[in-house]
């Protein structure tokens, strides 16, 4: 159910992969006489930007996850709190209203089921290179 070409947070594949899997098929169209564009995303704030009410929508439309186990992720996202610290002043405590933990299985987990439709290629109007 994971994208098969999504090529970070996951074992052996990286930028490098991603690149490894792409350059061929550029150098073969160029070759062809077509023109390539590569579009890459930073998805550095990513994380920060999952919204609640799509990812939940996802979780149950996609990938079939309801009842107990949908409002335990929920329980697991919704009323998280955030401050910051900077030279020693703490700032006031705000509620998130999006965003999945970083450095946690199951924020990486809920991002990648998050973004798994961007890989669908039945949502793009010709054949993307990477299938």
């Amino acid at each position: 159910m994971l994208p098969q070409y999504q090529s970070a947070y996951w074992a052996n594949h990286s930028t490098e992969t991603a690149v490894i899997r792409v350059f061929p098929d550029l150098v073969a169209e160029s070759d062809a006489g077509k023109v390539s564009l590569l579009a890459l995303l930073d998805l550095s704030a990513a994380f920060d930007m999952v919204d609640y009410d799509i990812l939940f929508h996802r979780l149950s439309a996609d990938f079939g996850v309801c009842g107990t186990s949908l409002a335990w992720v929920k329980s697991y996202l919704l009323g998280r709190k955030q401050a910051v610290r900077c030279g020693g002043k703490l700032s006031t405590v705000s509620t998130l209203t999006c965003s999945v933990p970083q450095g946690s299985v199951l924020g990486l987990l809920l991002f990648l089921l998050y973004t798994a439709s961007l890989y669908d290629s039945q949502s793009w109007s010709e054949e993307p290179l990477l299938r």
